[in-house]
């Protein structure tokens, strides 16, 4: 009896229990879901306004930096001997009291390299917060290309200079079509492993094609290397070959486009 008094006891609390939950009613659901409606709907309002804020001030920021800080107000020249500033910013005309971020660098350095001949690279660069820097290398005339009965002058880096009637003593020869860059590149590895290695009376170089190069030496001794593969080698087994089996002033060819086998047929 007593146990089945316990277990009614526990019924009627589980049922009272059961009573006491609560489910919310449906308008306060809705409530709720709207209330979450408005938050999110005021946080991308907040979004948005905090976006158009900061592109406000950015604008503002940009405006600023164009019309009031980075504006030119000096140009500085540097590194050329053969002309004179003012010819520099005559030519320019850079206007001061523009921001430095509107100056169109990229065309001023094509402009300058085309309308002076003896300038042989050019570098026009903004200097924050308001200069303008102009760094040029002059050309030095160092090569001479024989063109009929005349001679075109070249500088270091096969800009054409001008042209003179007599051949240049003091300059290297070369023969190539610098306006094809395979060709120029080759010629250029020649004449670096010649600097390199330190080789004297080198008095032209001609590439005819990457795969017929010679150099000769001091007008009397033709040199033929094929291609540049192997040039630094060559021009040792060349070389050792002129210093110690071929008398001054003898004149012939020697044939080195193979390495390892250096040929030297006199003139007859």
């Amino acid at each position: 009896m007593k146990q089945s008094k316990r277990q009614n006891g526990a019924g009627k609390l589980s049922k009272q229990n059961k009573k006491r939950v609560k489910y919310p009613k449906k308008n306060e659901v809705s409530h709720a879901k709207k209330s979450r409606h408005s938050i999110r709907r005021q946080r991308n309002k907040n979004m948005l306004i905090t976006a158009v804020l900061v592109a406000v001030l950015f604008a503002i920021l940009v405006y600023i930096s164009l019309k009031v800080l980075f504006i030119v107000q000096k140009v500085e020249i540097v590194g050329t001997e053969r002309y004179m500033p003012e010819e520099i910013t005559a030519y320019c005309r850079i206007p001061y009291e523009e921001s430095i971020f509107k100056i169109d660098t990229d065309g001023y350095e094509k402009g300058l390299y085309d309308e002076f001949v003896y300038i042989d690279s050019v570098s026009v660069k903004r200097r924050l917060p308001n200069k303008i820097l102009i760094e040029i290398t002059d050309s030095t005339p160092t090569y001479y290309s024989p063109q009929n009965d005349t001679y075109t002058i070249y500088s270091q880096s096969f800009k054409k200079l001008t042209s003179r009637a007599q051949k240049p003593e003091t300059l290297m020869g070369i023969e190539a079509d610098l306006s094809n860059e395979e060709i120029k590149s080759t010629l250029q590895q020649v004449i670096d492993a010649v600097k390199e290695g330190g080789y004297e009376n080198v008095t032209l170089i001609s590439v005819a094609d990457i795969s017929d190069i010679v150099i000769v030496y001091d007008d009397r001794i033709s040199i033929k290397f094929g291609t540049v593969l192997d040039i630094d080698y060559k021009l040792k087994m060349a070389f050792h070959l002129i210093e110690n089996e071929i008398s001054d002033g003898e004149k012939g060819q020697i044939n080195i486009t193979e390495a390892g086998k250096a040929i030297f047929t006199a003139n007859g």
